[in-house]
């Protein structure tokens, strides 16, 4: 594994854990309503619910920069706008930190 792919693997698992852990839990009575709200979670949901977005936004800002550094706007606008893309866009076409 490349370190200048660290962050954007380590989001994107967490993202990952995010929607398997929401799946494990869909048959508990506080989610009858389709989601969490502040009082039905405890403390660990908390932070985990905090750093799941950090970790994309994170993702979204290497991305970004990458394609600022390769002047490719296109790729730019795409990974800010379409925020699934700033993945794609890290981890398979733009795979180093290079300047």
């Amino acid at each position: 594994m490349r370190k200048d792919n660290v962050i954007p693997l380590v989001s994107l698992a967490l993202l990952a854990c995010a929607i398997a852990y929401l799946w494990a839990i869909s048959g508990q009575p506080r989610m009858a309503d389709g989601g969490l709200s502040d009082d039905e979670m405890s403390w660990a949901e908390k932070v985990f619910v905090l750093i799941v977005p950090l970790s994309t936004f994170a993702t979204i800002f290497i991305a970004a920069r990458r394609a600022y550094w390769n002047g490719s706007w296109f790729w730019l606008l795409a990974c800010v706008v379409l925020w699934p893309l700033a993945y794609v866009y890290t981890l398979l076409v733009n795979r180093n930190n290079v300047r």
